[in-house]
């Protein structure tokens, strides 16, 4: 990357499915990307809090 240009969210989605899976360190993978630690952990974060349901999906599901 490194080029000013914002990734698409396909890279980003490949970058966060590399991270979960290819047993290679964060710091690896974002370097061989060409994207800092801090940008691939936030993306990491970020499909986390995605794909966990939110408390009100929770609640309501329950009742």
């Amino acid at each position: 990357m490194g080029n000013g240009n914002r990734p698409t969210p396909e890279f980003r989605r490949e970058a966060v499915r590399l991270a979960l899976t290819s047993g290679r360190t964060r710091r690896e993978i974002a370097e061989d990307l060409g994207i800092g630690l801090s940008t691939l952990t936030r993306w990491l974060s970020q499909e986390r809090d995605d794909s966990e349901p939110s408390e009100a999906t929770v609640y309501l599901m329950s009742s």
